[in-house]
Order: structure tokens, then sequence, then C-alpha cells
């Protein structure tokens, strides 16, 4: 029952979304962005404003490194102290053009106009119910906003995890808030509908479902998200 309860309560942090977070966009299905180096997100999982430039992301089909800041991750919250000034979330750094932004509409502006034609005159009129949207899905889910006990000065592994997910999944949604509550940071393959990277993932595990996750410290692979978690809290917990 607790676990049918799970499900239903990150169904619905979906459903307050509206589907975003779902597809790629048009532009990006026939122009996959594919930057030389990895895009890197400081954010968290519970928080609206970080959800909103997952959704973008999700939706131009790029791929990035996910460096989970859950209250408690003192060591990067530090870093991006450091690096800007302020702990506030998001943050982005982007290696390519050598782009570093607080503010989550500042980010989706940038992502926009870097990596698709720009942001339309109505996604930004919009932008104030995306917002409402997207607090109450932190609402309804309010998951994935602290590091558990004793784990926010952990090491990370060797190498990065990397999950296979796309935003508005609520099973993604599940093992994305284990990852931030172990402190771990991993790949983000995103996979969205219409995504050319969708090819690849097949190839790899045989079947498009996510969550997909790779472990090339212990050469894990593997799906369903309870799994997902179940494997992370006896390797990482």
């Amino acid at each position: 029952m607790a676990m049918s309860a799970n499900n239903a309560q990150s169904w619905m942090a979906s459903v307050m979304r509206g589907g975003r977070g779902l597809k790629v966009s048009a532009y990006s299905r026939e122009n996959p962005p594919r930057p030389a180096k990895r895009l890197e997100l400081y954010d968290f999982e519970g928080c609206p404003f970080c959800r909103k430039v997952r959704d973008v992301l999700t939706e131009l089909d790029l791929e990035f490194i996910e460096r989970t800041c859950a209250k408690g991750a003192s060591t990067k919250r530090a870093f991006v102290v450091e690096q800007g000034g302020q702990s506030m979330f998001p943050y982005l750094i982007d290696p390519n053009t050598d782009t570093r932004l607080y503010e989550s509409e500042d980010i989706i502006n940038y992502l926009m106009s870097t990596y698709s034609p720009g942001r339309s005159a109505i996604g930004r009129a919009l932008s104030p119910i995306d917002t409402a949207s997207s607090m109450s899905a932190s609402i309804v889910r309010p998951r994935g906003s602290k590091v558990r006990d004793g784990l926010g000065e952990r090491d990370q592994p060797p190498e990065l995890l990397e999950l296979y997910n796309f935003e508005a999944s609520p099973y993604c949604r599940k093992v994305r808030e284990a990852m931030c509550e172990l402190n771990l940071d991993y790949v983000v393959k995103n996979v969205g509908k219409g995504s050319k990277r969708r090819a690849e993932f097949k190839a790899l595990a045989g079947r498009v479902m996510v969550p997909y996750l790779v472990d090339p410290n212990t050469g894990t692979q593997m799906f369903e998200s309870d799994e997902i978690v179940a494997y992370l809290e006896k390797t990482y917990g």
C-alpha cells in the first residue's frame, strides 16, 4: 500500500506540470544539440525553480551532469557560493561557452537561445503560470530536498552513475529523489519522447523504458524504479 501511495503521489506531481518535461521540442527533434562538453546543473529535486530548468533540458534533448545540492550537501553548496557568491539554486555551468548562471528564467532564456532558435514570446508570457504549477508540484511532492544524515560530506563514486530519464516521468522522479537524498551526482541521459538518443538507448538496453540506471563502478545496469532505489540504498546508503 505504501509503495502504491508513493507512486500515486509522484504521478500527481507530473499531472500538476501538465506535460512539461515529457517530449522533445519539434526543433530539437530535427536538430538535437550535442555540445562537446556536458553542461552541469547544481540543483535539487524538490526545488520548483530547478524543475523548470530540468523540464527545458529534457525538451531540448540535452544531456547534463546533475550535481545534487539538497540541503546538507555542504561541499557542493559551498562550491556554488564560491563560484557565484550566493547559495541559490539552480546554478548552471556551461563549459562550452564559459557561462555561469543563477535564476531559472535566466538559465532557461540562455538554454533556449544557445541550443535552439530562442524562447517564444508565448513561453515568456506563460512563465508565471509555469512557476505556479511547478510550485504546486513541489507541494504535492516535497521529496528530494534534504540529504540523509551522515551523507552530507560523502565522497562521490570514482565514476559518475548514468540515468536514462525524462523529467515528467513519475518513476524517474523517485530515482532522482533518492539520488538527491543520498547526495549522489550522476549523468542525466535525457530520452524524452522524440529524442534522437532513444536509438542509442534501445541498442544499449534492448528496449526504451525509463528509468534505466547504469553504474560503471559495479557494472550494474537495471530498469524499474523501486529496484533501482533499493540498489542505490544498498550500495550507497
